[in-house]
């Protein structure tokens, strides 16, 4: 048996047989509520696996009542082929119609036409059934579709079904499991000795017994006890597979269809989506520039917003770059499809007025419509996976982004992404530290921004050196990752543009002072007062003050004694002499080689200051690599 995962899904108008024909060709009833039973109905999804010419499928059997059109949607997410039911003796109804528009929305290209109910109508009666179909399919993706009567009762055409199905799934691309998990919940519930269970359709990547995984967008981690596909136990359940996973420590009643089960901190949910809209041309007038609808992703169904980015106005029948403003976030990726339903009844009857597909998540928010913002969705819609992680990495700006934030937020395969990512960084259109990376882009308005800071701080003191790196990250955004700001500050002295040293940057055609005598007469009697206040010396910016000085006068001194190393800045607010601190050095190196390790209270003992010059000191010795933190001990290196 191929173990290709294959799902099949049904479609179509209330009683035209759809439970009936799935139990004819796979021996399952899918009706599993007593209220279906009773009403003949399908309420809730249903669910059966079909052998057939060496392939699995996986059977989805949705509800066909207008009533239920959420289950359906639920269902429809996920099928790589659909069989759609139309009675023989009824013909095409409301809910055909809509079904059909709601399984192209969704990216459904493939499908057979089963014309159930053969045993009840004469030739004639069937021609006209058949004839009615291809009306109704005409223009859409079941356009060349087969039509096979059939008959539940007497299970005529069955035969020929199943070969159709199995020569459309041999028309199905490879579906490969990598990228990050996804499923969808459809159903939640408790089995005796078991506990929680889950069910849904592998959406994407894989899950194994003891995976820790999450329902998002907010809900416990829990761990899977048992996965079964097709009643089956396994140890893995990959996309395309139908699954039921046991989760340990997660009770039933926090847990609910519409819930994305995933791998904690792989998916980030939001509430900002990006997207291509198609308005049905079945809807009763144009879509203004902010419309209100029900939306429908996987098996969620959320209220929102649609708001149209390249137009006031949307007509029937049109297509259009929207984003979507969602009352709840949703745990989506781009690639994925959705249905958008209105309030009131279309021509067909039903109240879908359209869908499409997901381009970007986590969006910036469009407010109104712009040519900047549509530009900027068409380039994401036409772009290839390395242009897609570098837009990403635009988008980010200053904050920059990681690798884990890419994939949670595009859902591509690891090796993809990281393929795209090494050729970025290789052209020199991403800046590269650790697992973070900043585009050119923001890079060259924040290397702008700093030389141009570092301009007005020259002109404005041009008797000191230069500007503390402290004082120059504070003049560029906070969201600029600390480690990027070094990496930034690296890149631009490699370029002949700032000289850096020690804590101080300047701009390389700066000239600073070189000798004490050009700045006055403070700097001795400001050495000696430093030297006199040991490791507990005031504030930078109180010397004047204490020292009854000019603020420029005790500045350019203080940047003297810092350039020549008779002072160590230790903080951005916190200066020492030398000597003091190198008395110390050795006094903590004496103090290791003896006992192999300094706790808390024995550094306080030996340096004879508070916490609030302790720290920063014992943290300025592990920064020259002499001494190592393990917990709340130092060692020497």
């Amino acid at each position: 048996m191929q173990t290709y995962p294959i799902i099949l899904g049904t479609a179509g108008h209330i009683d035209h047989g759809k439970t009936s024909l799935v139990r004819a060709l796979t021996g399952i009833d899918t009706d599993r509520l007593k209220e279906e039973k009773a009403r003949g109905i399908t309420i809730e999804l249903g669910f059966a696996h079909l052998d057939v010419g060496g392939k699995r499928f996986g059977l989805v059997d949705v509800p066909g009542h207008e009533r239920f059109l959420r289950a359906m949607v639920a269902g429809a997410a996920g099928v790589d082929v659909v069989i759609l039911v139309v009675a023989a003796d009824e013909g095409v109804m409301p809910q055909t119609r809509e079904h059909l528009d709601i399984c192209e929305l969704l990216g459904i290209r493939r499908g057979v036409i089963a014309l159930t109910k053969c045993d009840l109508v004469d030739d004639g009666m069937r021609e006209l059934a058949d004839d009615d179909v291809r009306r109704a399919l005409a223009g859409g993706f079941l356009e060349r579709a087969k039509i096979i009567p059939v008959s539940a009762v007497t299970n005529a055409g069955l035969d020929a079904l199943r070969e159709e199905l199995v020569r459309l799934a041999g028309e199905l691309p490879a579906r490969t499991a990598d990228g990050v998990f996804r499923l969808p919940l459809d159903r939640v519930f408790s089995m005796k000795g078991f506990g929680t269970v889950v069910t849904g359709t592998v959406l994407g990547g894989r899950v194994r017994v003891g995976d820790d995984v999450c329902a998002l967008p907010e809900g416990p981690v829990a761990k899977v006890r048992g996965i079964q596909v097709h009643g089956e136990p396994v140890t893995e359940a990959r996309a395309g597979m139908r699954a039921a996973v046991n989760l340990g420590g997660t009770p039933r009643d926090e847990l609910a269809r519409g819930r994305v089960l995933a791998h904690p901190d792989a998916l980030e949910a939001t509430h900002l989506l990006d997207a291509r809209l198609r308005y049905l041309s079945t809807s009763k007038g144009p879509l203004g520039r902010r419309s209100r609808a029900i939306f429908h992703h996987a098996t969620a169904q959320i209220l929102g917003t649609i708001v149209l980015v390249d137009r006031d106005e949307l007509r029937p029948g049109d297509d259009a770059l929207v984003q979507l403003h969602l009352d709840e976030p949703v745990a989506a990726l781009p690639g994925d499809r959705f249905v958008a339903r209105g309030f009131v009844p279309q021509e067909h009857h039903g109240t879908t007025i359209g869908g499409g597909e997901i381009l970007r998540v986590h969006a910036p928010k469009v407010r109104r419509s712009s040519t900047e913002a549509a530009s900027a969705l068409r380039r994401i819609a036409a772009a290839d996976p390395t242009e897609r992680v570098a837009l990403e990495v635009r988008a980010a700006g200053p904050a920059a982004v990681t690798r884990a934030t890419l994939g949670a937020r595009l859902g591509l395969a690891p090796t993809t992404i990281d393929l795209a990512l090494n050729r970025l960084s290789q052209t020199g259109e991403l800046l590269r530290d650790g697992d973070a990376y900043l585009h050119a882009e923001p890079l060259a308005h924040l290397e702008a921004t700093a030389a141009g800071a570092l301009d007005t701080f020259h002109a404005a003191e041009p008797h000191r050196e230069g500007m503390p790196r402290e004082e120059l990250r504070s003049r560029l955004p906070r969201a600029l990752p600390p480690r990027l700001f070094e990496a930034m500050v690296a890149q631009l002295a490699r370029k002949g543009s700032i000289v850096a040293v020690r804590d101080i940057v300047r701009r390389a055609k700066h000239t600073p002072p070189q000798h004490a005598s050009d700045l006055g007469p403070l700097g001795e009697p400001l050495l000696a007062r430093f030297a006199a206040w040991g490791l507990e010396p005031p504030r930078p910016q109180e010397l004047p003050a204490t020292l009854g000085a000019p603020e420029p006068q005790v500045r350019a001194a203080l940047d003297v004694l810092l350039r020549k190393a008779r002072l160590v800045r230790i903080r951005p607010d916190y200066v020492v002499a030398t000597e003091a601190l190198a008395t110390l050095r050795e006094r903590l190196r004496a103090f290791l080689v003896e006992r192999r390790e300094i706790t808390p209270q024995d550094w306080k003992a030996l340096s004879g200051v508070s916490r609030k010059f302790g720290i920063p000191l014992a943290e300025h010795f592990d920064a020259e690599k002499l001494t190592l933190r393990i917990g709340d001990l130092r060692r020497l290196r």
